[in-house]
């Protein structure tokens, strides 16, 4: 999955926050972390233009920010991933799913029930559907998506917290690798192994989204240290009632050197690699 000839060139990396609009195809792996308010949407573009987005956040914002990417009348996603069903990151799925044409939509049918929910598999219904478990594993135009979370064997329990079941999956293309968590707690990244992470990075890992909105319950210290995320990207609304993300959490990826940026601060973060 490495490529030794790949030419690493992260715009926004290390340095500072870039709010814009990625071209389609502009031979960049383009991921862009989008400002939703409190809720999570990332758009990835592939080099030549594929588009898979990851969650849709609690409103139509996301809608939105696609619509000025895709046009209306040729609005297509190769990929659409729902993490998990919690109506911060599944609202503007809905709105797009009625819109836009899918190829594949990637969520797992857990135990729980919302009118948001229940819209949502009643939409998918009319597209292809695929569950994705930890080990799983699909290529687009290079770029690979492995996810690390959760096993099968994990959703057959009665899980409480519904964020438990969050996906966990790394984007890797070349030699750039990115960890997305959805809203994975505390107890789930203290059952990942960073050391099969590192293994399939080439060094240190290049983008970590924080997990639910850099929440307290998410701060594993030893997990973070373990995986050393050169730049680590929460998606949180302005001044949220939630108080996130939790000033400890922050204090520490600082401490452990990763360069923090914050959608309800900077805005849309994009990151382009070559």
């Amino acid at each position: 999955m490495k490529r030794s000839d790949v030419i690493l060139v992260v715009l926004v990396y290390l340095l500072f926050s870039f709010r814009g609009v990625a071209s389609a195809g502009d031979g960049y792996l383009n991921l862009e972390i989008l400002d939703v308010g409190q809720g999570d949407s990332i758009l990835i573009t592939t080099p030549n233009g594929k588009r898979v987005l990851v969650d849709g956040g609690d409103n139509y914002e996301s809608d939105y920010e696609i619509s000025k990417r895709i046009p209306f009348y040729s609005c297509y996603i190769d990929i659409l991933i729902l993490t998990h069903p919690h109506y911060d990151h599944i609202v503007g799925l809905n709105r797009i799913m009625q819109r836009c044409k899918i190829g594949t939509i990637m969520f797992n049918d857990v135990s729980f029930d919302s009118r948001d929910f229940r819209l949502f598999k009643e939409l998918s219904s009319n597209f292809n559907i695929k569950n994705m478990y930890a080990g799983d594993i699909f290529e687009i135009d290079e770029v690979n998506f492995i996810f690390l979370w959760p096993y099968k064997k994990f959703l057959q329990n009665r899980i409480p917290d519904l964020n438990d079941m969050s996906f966990v999956f790394l984007v890797d293309y070349g030699k750039f690798e990115a960890l997305l968590t959805g809203d994975a707690t505390e107890k789930v990244l203290g059952r990942l192994s960073f050391n099969k992470i590192n293994e399939l990075t080439d060094s240190s890992l290049d983008v970590l989204k924080v997990p639910h909105h850099g929440s307290k319950y998410s701060l594993h210290k030893y997990f973070y240290s373990g995986i050393d995320p050169k730049m680590c990207v929460i998606s949180v609304g302005k001044d949220n009632k939630f108080s996130h993300p939790y000033p400890g959490l922050v204090e520490y990826l600082n401490e452990i050197g990763c360069n923090v940026l914050r959608t309800d601060e900077s805005g849309d973060v994009l990151i382009r690699v070559r």
